[in-house]
């Protein structure tokens, strides 16, 4: 299936690139944010700990310091409404500014959004929270960053993937194949681990013994022995084509 000229925006909401290096991320969600007209509105988080910033950016979705425009890309970083599909990765729009605060443009409905709080545990027992918009620039980000999300409107380069199991990330946070653009797909550019792919061929030639009340303990190992069935060819063959 060709997904390369698939068209996936709707309602000026633009699909995500998924990029295999952080800083192309960085460098596209300035270039894009810094090209739009008008002036960037600067929203601060607020940490009830000093001096936690650092930790609270690595360990919260949320960014201390986020710059917002009209126009810009956005994407949702906690669930606000899951029956209306305000979740956790959906894609959206800001389309204007009312009380300080952004009106997102989401493919669902069009969202008012107030700042939210995250909570972290710090190395003491105690709590450290965190106060800000529920929002980061989704013009691109990283397929290391976006792992656990799906995605309902997303674009991927798979030119420069330099990680075992990295396309796999990248094209499994697509909602669905309509909601999926790949621009350079190349079968030479996903492979497994060969740790993992030599523990999928040792557990493809051994079964296991249940030990159940009536079972007798077999002598090899107690638990695990070798089947006799020829070695699966699955690990070979190619796993997916796309273009």
């Amino acid at each position: 299936m060709s997904t390369s000229k698939q068209t996936i925006e709707r309602d000026g909401i633009l699909a995500t690139r998924l990029c295999s290096h952080t800083k192309d991320a960085d460098i596209i969600n300035e270039s894009k944010l810094k090209a739009l007209p008008g002036h960037c509105i600067l929203f601060e988080a607020q940490d009830s700990v000093p001096g936690t910033t650092n930790m609270l950016d690595q360990q919260t979705p949320v960014s201390s310091k986020l710059e917002l425009k009209v126009g810009a890309q956005v994407m949702l970083l906690k669930n606000i409404n899951v029956s209306a599909g305000l979740v956790n990765g959906a894609r959206g729009v800001v389309k204007s500014f009312t009380e300080g605060l952004p009106v997102v443009l989401f493919k669902n409905k069009e969202l008012h959004l107030k700042k939210e709080r995250w909570v972290v545990k710090s190395a003491s027992g105690g709590s450290i929270t965190r106060v800000q918009l529920p929002l980061k620039l989704a013009w691109a980000f990283s397929i290391h960053k976006s792992q656990g999300l799906t995605l309902d409107c997303v674009e991927m380069s798979l030119g420069r993937v330099f990680e075992a199991g990295q396309a796999y990330v990248a094209l499994s946070r697509a909602q669905s194949l309509d909601s999926l653009r790949v621009l350079d797909f190349k079968a030479s550019q996903v492979w497994a681990n060969p740790d993992v792919l030599e523990f999928y061929r040792y557990m493809d030639q051994i079964r296991i013994i249940p030990l159940g009340p009536k079972s007798k303990i077999v002598n090899e190992g107690n638990v695990l022995r070798k089947k006799s069935a020829p070695k699966s060819k699955l690990y070979s063959k190619p796993l997916v084509t796309i273009s």
